[in-house]
């Protein structure tokens, strides 16, 4: 009876540790890995952020091209970039030239000569990937004056009145190089234009991505408004965090390893995605460079051949 009672204890025993631990292992492959929310809600964020971004390039490339279309005069197109640079933007090599005098107070303070300086396209001027500021800030409208001046800066002058237009083929020629030109040009004012909109910041995005708090060295905490890129880096800064590495050490259950991977994975998707797009605007500008070369080696001997044939054709 004593042996029986023992057994009894013992089997009742090994069933309740049984029990207890088919609830721990159910718990641990239930649990969600320590950052799935924050990296559900980046990844949500940044499809937003993507599609705000292409709305705003889509304005601002119209805003570049109008400007390269809409030119009836040169020197008034270069006096109105002079008189804003003059007023906001002025480097302390200017003042010390007497050409314009500088902003040494103002929202533009710690902007002098960033419409010509391709560093102010790409980050703020304490390493940030975020424009100082708020969207289309100070830092944002120097980039735009930036991709003005390149793109945007010289265009010729229309010089054509509006009843000259079909009056004869040498006008209507003109008017099919000007398009052509601008055709040209508007290549590398979207390639710009994406590059501006990527780094430029985006109200409550830091919030929204939960990526305004986090520890990571070189990144200023707190921070709601941010820009796509930088909500990207710092996503990236938390999984090679120590407490991130430290967790990731520490699972045990491979439902949660699992999860992590495929979070990770969909973050991977969404990169290959926007570098797959990048790739295609770089294979544009190469393809209009090849287009570019090819002309200017082959157009003279074309036209030459072209004159021989109608002088051919004459004589006969």
């Amino acid at each position: 009876m004593v042996d029986k009672t023992v057994a009894e204890g013992l089997e009742a025993y090994r069933q309740q540790e049984q029990l207890r631990q088919r609830a721990q292992d159910l718990s641990e492959s239930l649990r969600q890995p320590a950052n799935t929310c924050q990296a559900m809600a980046l990844q949500g964020g940044l499809g937003n952020a993507a599609q705000s971004s292409k709305a705003k390039v889509s304005v601002v490339q119209g805003q570049v091209m109008k400007k390269v279309r809409g030119n009836t005069n040169t020197i008034d197109a270069l006096e109105t970039a002079h008189k804003s640079t003059n007023d906001n933007l002025c480097t302390a090599e200017e003042a010390a030239r007497g050409v314009c005098r500088a902003n040494a107070s103002g929202k533009y303070a710690n902007l002098a000569g960033a419409d010509q300086n391709a560093l102010f396209l790409f980050q703020a001027k304490d390493g940030s990937s975020t424009y100082e500021g708020e969207r289309d800030g100070p830092q944002a409208k120097a980039a735009e004056g930036y991709v003005a001046r390149i793109v945007a800066g010289a265009t010729p002058p229309e010089n054509l009145r509006s009843q000259d237009y079909t009056r004869n083929p040498q006008a209507r020629a003109y008017v099919e190089l000007m398009r052509r030109y601008s055709g040209v040009l508007s290549m590398a004012a979207y390639s710009l234009n994406q590059i501006k909109e990527a780094r430029n910041p985006q109200a409550g995005l830091g919030n929204d991505t939960k990526m305004a708090t986090i520890s990571a060295p070189g990144f200023a905490p707190n921070k709601a408004d941010m820009s796509m890129l930088e909500a990207v880096q710092r996503f990236i800064a938390t999984k090679f965090s120590p407490d991130s590495m430290r967790d990731s050490a520490k699972a045990t259950s491979t439902n949660q390893i699992l999860r992590d991977i495929a979070q990770v994975d969909a973050f991977q998707l969404w990169v290959d995605h926007q570098a797959l797009q990048q790739d295609s605007r770089t294979e544009a500008l190469m393809a209009l460079q090849l287009a570019m070369m090819t002309e200017k080696a082959l157009r003279p001997q074309l036209e030459a051949q072209r004159r021989a044939s109608v002088a051919a054709g004459n004589s006969q």
